[in-house]
C-alpha cells in the first residue's frame, strides 16, 4: 500500500476542514478518506456506505486528486454533479499547492449542434442557411443563435433563458444521430467534442451514471481514458446500467426518423417513402398502446410483423438518400440521418432476436416496447471491473447490514465472470473482490429524530388500511404544524392523501400541479407547507431547516409483483435456487425506504419524525433487516409519543421564529 497517499489524504482533509471553519469532528470521513486512498493505491475495488453528514464528497475527492491519476467521477443527479464542479472542486483547488483540473462531460444532447445551426442559419449564423432542410422555423431559436454569436458555451445549462425541449431538439442531436467529429462538416467546432477534448487534459472527469453506462455499452469508447472510477449515489447505478444496455422500440422513433429524412429524399420518392415510414410508426404506436403492461416476445405475432415492417421502411428510405460529397450543404444532415437509421434498425433488430439474458415488455402509456438485460453484473464486470479500480459510495448500499446484494448485482464477486477467461479483453484482469466500509454520519440521529411505526394501523394488504393511513397522516401533519413531506408508493395513494389533507391550515402541494423544480422551491420557501408526492420524490430532495419536521411514508416500497423486469429477475433467482424475496424485493424496498427516511435530517440542527404507516416494519422478521439500513433514529410504535415529539419540535421552532 502507498502509505504516503493515505497519510497525505488524511492530512489534507484536516487542513481543508480547518479552512472551511468546519469544527465538526467527522471520524467516519477520515475513515473513508483512508479507505479510498488505499483502494486507489492498491488498485482494489471498494464499496463505502457513508451516512448522511459524513462529508463523502471531500472524502473521495481529496485522495482522487492526490493520487495523481486520472479519475472519472459519476453521479446520479445533476445537483450533485454541479455541487462537485462548482463548489467542492473550486474550493479544493484554492487550498492545494498545485492546480486541480476537472471537466464536466454530458451527453451530446446537452450541447448545441453547430452542424444544425450552420445548416439552418449559415456559416456566420446570419440567416444564410439551407432553409429547405428544416420543417418549421421557431423564433425562440433566436435566443440560442444570439447566445452562440456572443461566444456561448454551447451547454444548455448555461443558456441565458430557458427554451422548451422541442425547441432544443432543433439545435441538438442525440448520440444515435451524431456521426462524430470525423464524419461531421462542423466537427472542428463541435461543443460536445470540445468538452471531451478538455476532459482529455483534465485529471478528473465529472459525468453521470447514464453516460458512463453508455460508455461501457459502447466498449469504453465515449469518455476519455482514466485509471479509476468513483460512483457517487451508487445505489442508482444498476437502473442506469439497465437503461443503457437496453433499447426502446417505438413508433415515436420511426416518426423522428421520418421528420429528419423527409427533406433529404429525392422529390420523386419522398412522398411514398415518408408515407410508408409514418404508416409504420402509426401501426407500432396503435399496437403498443393496446398491449397489456407485461412481458412479451416482440418477435411473435402482430408486434413482430410491425417491427419488421418498420425496419424495412427505414432501410428503404435510407437507401434512397442521395450520395453527396462533403462540400454539399446537406452532407452533415445526411450523415446524421444515416446514423439515426442504423441505430434504429439495430435496436429494432435486437427486439426481434432477444439475446440470452434479456427480457422485453410493453409500456402502453408510452407506446413503447422496452428491451433490457435481466441483470447487468456481467456487463459491468467485463467492461469495467476487470479494467479499472471502482469505488461505489452512497448513504444507502446495504441490505440487512450486508453489502453483498448490491455488490453482486453490480458485478463484484469472487466467482468467475465467464467460463472462458479468454473472452475478457484484458491482459491482466483485476479481481472482482472488494473491500467494504460502513461509516456513520456526523448527525446525532438518536437525539435529533424519531422513527414512528404505526403498528395500530391495519396491514397494508387489507382494504381498510388506506382510510386509516390517510387519517393517521392528517393527525401527524397537524401535530407538526405542517412542515411535512408525505411520500407514497402509488399515484392512487398520493391522491387519497392529498384529498385527506383538505382543510388543514397549511398549503398542501401535490406532485404534478407544478413542474418539479417549482414545487420544490415553493415547498422550501413556505415553512409550514406540506408536499404530497410519489416515487420521484423519495430521493434527491434536500430541504434542511425548519421547512421539514415530518416525513410520512405510506408503506414499505416493495416493487410491484407484476413489474416485468422484476418478474424476470425473480425468475432468474428462482432458477438458480435462491430466494426472490431476499435477493430482489427486499433490497429494492430497503434502499428506497432508507432514501425516503433520509430526507428528514439534513444538518446538525434538524429535528423531526419519520412515520412509516406500515406495521410490517415492526411486526415482520424482515423489518429488522430493513431497519439496519435506515438512519439510527430512536424508534417507537407509540402514537402519543410521536405526536408529542412533533408538537415539541413545532413549539420550539415557533418560539425561535418569534424571538
Amino acid at each position: 500500500m502507498d502509505d504516503a497517499l493515505v497519510a497525505d489524504s488524511t492530512t489534507t482533509l484536516i487542513d481543508v476542514l480547518a479552512a472551511k471553519h468546519d469544527a465538526v469532528e467527522r471520524v467516519g470521513q477520515v475513515e473513508m478518506v483512508e479507505a479510498v486512498a488505499a483502494a486507489l493505491s492498491m488498485r482494489h475495488h471498494l464499496v463505502v456506505e457513508a451516512g448522511t453528514g459524513t462529508g463523502k464528497s471531500l472524502a473521495y475527492l481529496i485522495p482522487a486528486v492526490l493520487s495523481g491519476e486520472r479519475i472519472a467521477i459519476a453521479t446520479a443527479t445533476k445537483s450533485l454533479q454541479n455541487q462537485l464542479a462548482d463548489v467542492e472542486l473550486p474550493f479544493l483547488d484554492s487550498q492545494l499547492p498545485f492546480p486541480v483540473t476537472w471537466s464536466v462531460v454530458k451527453g451530446r444532447q446537452s450541447y448545441v449542434c453547430m452542424a444544425k445551426l450552420v445548416e439552418r442559419f449559415g456559416a456566420n449564423l446570419d440567416g444564410g442557411g439551407v432553409a429547405e432542410l428544416f420543417l418549421d422555423p421557431d423564433e425562440t431559436l433566436d435566443v440560442v443563435v444570439e447566445w452562440i454569436r456572443e461566444g456561448g458555451s454551447g451547454d444548455r445549462d448555461d443558456l441565458p433563458a430557458a427554451v422548451e425541449d422541442d425547441v432544443w431538439r432543433q439545435v441538438s442531436v442525440s448520440g444515435m444521430e451524431c456521426p462524430g467529429k470525423a464524419g461531421c462538416p462542423q466537427g472542428e467546432g463541435c461543443f460536445a467534442e470540445a468538452a471531451l477534448e478538455e476532459a482529455q487534459e483534465s485529471q478528473l472527469t465529472i459525468t453521470n451514471h447514464h453516460l458512463y453506462a453508455l460508455h461501457l455499452a459502447a466498449g469504453r469508447r465515449i469518455l476519455p481514458e482514466h485509471d479509476a472510477v468513483i460512483f457517487d449515489e451508487a445505489h442508482k447505478l444498476e437502473a442506469a446500467s439497465s437503461a443503457a444496455f437496453g433499447v426502446d422500440v417505438s413508433g415515436g422513433r420511426v416518426t423522428a426518423f421520418a421528420n429528419n429524412i423527409q427533406r433529404l429524399l429525392p422529390p420523386t420518392d419522398r412522398e411514398s417513402l415518408v408515407g410508408e415510414l409514418r404508416a409504420s410508426a402509426d401501426r407500432l404506436g396503435a399496437l403498443f398502446r393496446a398491449l397489456p403492461e407485461a412481458r412479451l416476445d416482440p418477435a411473435e405475432g402482430e408486434p413482430g410483423d410491425a417491427i419488421l415492417g418498420a425496419i424495412r421502411a427505414v432501410s428503404r428510405a435510407e437507401k434512397a438518400l442521395p450520395k453527396v460529397d462533403e462540400d454539399d450543404a446537406r452532407s452533415g444532415a445526411i450523415a446524421r440521418v444515416r446514423n439515426q437509421g442504423g441505430h434504429l434498425q439495430g435496436d429494432f433488430g435486437l427486439a426481434l432476436d432477444l439475446p440470452d439474458g434479456y427480457v422485453a415488455w410493453a409500456e402502453p402509456p408510452r407506446a413503447v416496447v422496452r428491451v433490457a438485460p435481466v441483470a447487468v453484473d456481467a456487463s459491468i464486470a467485463i467492461n469495467l471491473l476487470v479494467h479499472n479500480p471502482t469505488i461505489l459510495t452512497s448513504a444507502t448500499l446495504t441490505t440487512g447490514g450486508s453489502f453483498a446484494p448490491l455488490a453482486t448485482r453490480l458485478g463484484l464477486s469472487s466467482r468467475p465472470i465467464v467460463d472462458d477467461p479468454a473472452a475478457i479483453d484484458v491482459e491482466e484482469p483485476l479481481p472482482r473482490t472488494y473491500d467494504e466500509l460502513r461509516v456513520e454520519g456526523s448527525f446525532d440521529f438518536a437525539r435529533q429524530g424519531l422513527l414512528y411505526t404505526a403498528t395500530d394501523l391495519p396491514d397494508p394488504r387489507e382494504e381498510d388500511w388506506r382510510r386509516a393511513a390517510v387519517a393517521e397522516a392528517r393527525l401527524l401533519v397537524e401535530a407538526s404544524g405542517g412542515r411535512a413531506l408525505v411520500l407514497t408508493t402509488s399515484f392512487r395513494m398520493m391522491n387519497l392523501m392529498a384529498a385527506g389533507l383538505e382543510g388543514v391550515p397549511f398549503e398542501v402541494l401535490v406532485q404534478g400541479e407544478l413542474p418539479k423544480r417549482q414545487v420544490l422551491a415553493r415547498f422550501a420557501a413556505a415553512e409550514t407547507s406540506v408536499l404530497v408526492a410519489t416515487m420521484g420524490y423519495w430521493e434527491g430532495i434536500d430541504v434542511p431547516g425548519p421547512t421539514l419536521s415530518l416525513v410520512v411514508i405510506d408503506r414499505i416500497p416493495f416493487p410491484r409483483p407484476d413489474d416485468p423486469l422484476m418478474q424476470a429477475r425473480r425468475d432468474a433467482v428462482q432458477t438458480r435456487g435462491g430466494s426472490p424475496f431476499d435477493e430482489v424485493d427486499l433490497p429494492h424496498a430497503t434502499v428506497l425506504l432508507a432514501q425516503g427516511s433520509g430526507r428528514l435530517i439534513r444538518n446538525e440542527s434538524d429535528r423531526g419524525v419519520v412515520a412509516v404507516l406500515d406495521r410490517r416494519l415492526a411486526t415482520m422478521r424482515y423489518g429488522q433487516r430493513i431497519l439496519r439500513s435506515m438512519p439510527r433514529l430512536l424508534r417507537t410504535s407509540d402514537r402519543v409519543r410521536a405526536v408529542r415529539f412533533l408538537e415539541e419540535v413545532a413549539a420550539r421552532r415557533d418560539g425561535d421564529s418569534s424571538s
